[in-house]
């Protein structure tokens, strides 16, 4: 009887541990890519803590403002089985943390660790680099 419970008691307490088998996000290279703040279609991320969505990566990149000399990018495909279809990470309507509105996890905007939902693993991070008004984004990612 006290082999039974102790295996039920096992399985129950590993059911609610990360799955950490589960896939990494691919890594997509891309050309760099060169936005001019100046113009109107990047006024979101010309203030501090301004958001905005591109192209670029697996699913999509996320740029977030930490101030006129900082941007964090992230990669947009979800690190919680970034292998489904459904697997897209967006700026929460709040506009405080990042969100994968399939799985539910969410990530902070700050540094792209995950906040709650399934996920255990961050956000994949690109490097960045600002020279006068032009904003560069490489696929090197940030380890």
């Amino acid at each position: 009887m006290k082999f039974k419970i102790a295996t039920i008691l096992i399985f129950f307490s590993s059911a609610c541990e990360p799955q950490l088998s589960d896939d990494p996000i691919p890594l997509i290279a891309f050309p760099d890519i060169e936005i001019n703040l100046t113009l109107p279609a990047y006024n979101k991320i010309r203030v501090d803590g301004g958001m905005l969505n591109t192209s670029g990566g697996v699913r999509g990149l996320i740029i977030y403002r930490v101030n006129s000399t900082t941007y964090r990018v992230y990669e947009r495909n979800c690190s919680y089985h970034p292998n489904e279809a459904s697997s897209t990470v967006d700026i929460d309507a709040s506009n405080l943390f990042l969100k994968d509105y399939s799985c539910g996890s969410q990530f902070s905007k700050e540094n792209g660790q995950p906040m709650g939902g399934p996920a255990w693993r961050p956000l994949r991070q690109y490097r960045t680099e600002v020279k006068g008004s032009i904003l560069t984004i490489t696929s090197d990612p940030i380890e």
